[in-house]
């Protein structure tokens, strides 16, 4: 059994290490990059503070990995959020919650470590409820924004990702506490029974072997095209005019919660064929984007009107489709770089 840990936990060190490597290598404009990187980091943390004894580490390293244990889970956290949102950024809730499990799990590893006191056995629980509650929320996330997700691969990698990775963290942590029954030699050969094959994937798919180079054939790149009509498929050209006319003409992007799966109902179009449209041949990610590509544009006119120069920005944001000023005020931040408020004030002086 030691010899097997052995392979699999350094096997799966020297696996991220190199998937880190490669991402920073190709990827560095990439937004994710950053996560999988410290992913990468958090994880390799947790494989060397959970390790046996009799593998040899030195005790100054594995207890310095031990103590920082913790930001494996918020790591993987950041990182399920950054692939699976196009927006994603740090903000003040995703940092609360580094802090609170540093300040409620550091104190207990040490307390393991050292012995020279009892951690209260209610932290070490309201610890795991937040990092279950953190996986809970990831899932949630993943599979709420799925239906809005324009990117094929990405959509099938929702539920894979799911089942690999937040199940991996779960179980791991249901076995460490005694949720889940079993004998104690195997609770750590878990960690890495379940991480090696999760970081063997993830670096054979950044990997992926290019036949031009293994042939040593040079090409000239040229800038990624823009995506344009003359992109679309000769087939969607129909289907474009209708979904212009019903964005343009009948402004259906007006109406509150409106989904692909509606939009497509409304123009007699299978679903997917709607995707593929605004995906590929219009260069959207996902449906909100899309939606806000006319929603913005909708409320700028009305910025720009001065009989409306009253009228709260809330009304005229839910005039135009959205529900809530939050996700308004998100999307028109992103798309202008600056408030509502500040742009509206801006047009208005001039």
């Amino acid at each position: 059994m030691l010899w097997i840990d052995a392979f699999l936990r350094i096997g799966a060190i020297t696996l991220l290490f190199m998937g880190a490597i490669l991402v920073i290598r190709d990827r560095l404009c990439w937004r994710p990059t950053v996560f999988i990187v410290l992913a990468g980091i958090g994880v390799s943390t947790m494989l060397i503070g959970s390790a046996p004894e009799s593998l040899g580490i030195p005790a100054a390293v594995q207890s310095t990995a031990y103590a920082f244990e913790f930001i494996s889970i918020v790591f993987i956290w950041w990182f399920g959020l950054a692939l699976f949102r196009d927006d994603f950024k740090l903000r003040w809730p995703h940092w609360i919650f580094f802090i609170l499990c540093g300040a409620l799990r550091m104190p207990h590893n040490i307390a393991e470590m050292t012995g020279s006191f009892t951690y209260p056995t209610l932290l070490d629980t309201i610890c795991e409820l937040i990092v279950v509650g953190m996986m809970a929320h990831l899932i949630i996330t993943i599979i709420r924004e799925g239906e809005d997700d324009l990117v094929l691969s990405r959509r099938r990698s929702r539920n894979y990702f799911i089942i690999g990775v937040v199940a991996a963290v779960l179980l791991s942590t249901f076995t460490e506490h005694g949720w889940i029954p079993i004998p104690q030699d195997y609770v750590y050969f878990i960690k890495s029974a379940t991480t090696f094959p999760l970081a063997l994937w993830f670096t054979l798919w950044l990997s992926r072997l290019d036949h031009k180079s293994l042939n040593f054939e040079t090409e000239i790149t040229a800038e990624p095209a823009i995506a344009t009509e003359e992109t679309i498929d000769p087939r969607d050209k129909e289907l474009l005019g209708q979904l212009i006319s019903a964005m343009e003409t009948d402004k259906v992007y007006r109406e509150a919660g409106l989904t692909i799966r509606d939009l497509a109902e409304r123009l007699n179009t299978p679903e997917h064929r709607l995707r593929v449209l605004i995906n590929q041949g219009l260069g959207y990610r996902n449906f909100s984007a899309f939606l806000n590509s006319y929603r913005i544009d909708a409320i700028k006119a009305e910025f720009a009107d001065p009989e409306k120069a009253r009228i709260p920005v809330l009304t005229l944001a839910m005039d135009v489709g959205y529900n809530s000023l939050a996700p308004f005020n998100r999307a028109f931040r992103t798309t202008e770089g600056m408030t509502p408020t500040a742009y509206r004030q801006q047009l208005l002086s001039k």
